[in-house]
């Protein structure tokens, strides 16, 4: 998607190419977002970046609100759920207390805080993770993922017949 859309910079003699600003990608199509091997993802890339960039979706504004009130702002945009949510939370906004949990995070935290309980749902893995991790849970989240990924902690058992 940079090499189709984002513009060709030089650096260290490399060419690189930077991330392409809303409306860039917001003047292209569904078809040309699927060539960029976004799949499904396409569509709602392409509503999310022409509501940016009409302002209709004032993330700049955003900034201001609550951690609560912004992932409640950002998943009204299309295809933004809690995860995504707080990944721009985190990255985007730079507000360190936001912890992503996706399927693998999800898993580690049942296995590693949670053993032997047999439900426990996405809003008390949240609640655990803000109360146990505090105001710098996007690094611990950060360290969690890294270590599920090195350690396959995390990933579906498979089934033996």
């Amino acid at each position: 998607m940079r090499e189709r859309f984002g513009e060709a910079r030089k650096v260290d003699n490399r060419m690189v190419y930077t991330f392409p600003s809303p409306q860039r990608v917001a003047e292209s199509s569904d078809k040309e977002l699927r060539e960029c091997a976004l799949g499904y993802r396409a569509k709602n890339l392409l509503a999310t970046a022409r509501l940016v960039s009409s302002r209709a979706a004032n993330l700049g504004a955003w900034a201001v609100l609550s951690d609560a009130d912004l992932r409640a702002k950002l998943c009204e945009l299309p295809g933004v759920a809690a995860k995504v949510s707080n990944c721009v939370i985190l990255f985007a906004y730079q507000r360190l207390g936001a912890f992503p949990i996706d399927v693998r995070i999800a898993r580690l935290l049942k296995e590693k805080y949670f053993p032997g309980e047999r439900k426990v749902t996405p809003q008390r893995l949240r609640l655990f993770c803000e109360s146990y991790f505090g105001e710098y849970g996007g690094y611990a989240q950060q360290y969690l993922f890294h270590y599920a990924r090195k350690t396959k902690v995390g990933r579906l058992k498979s089934v033996s017949t």
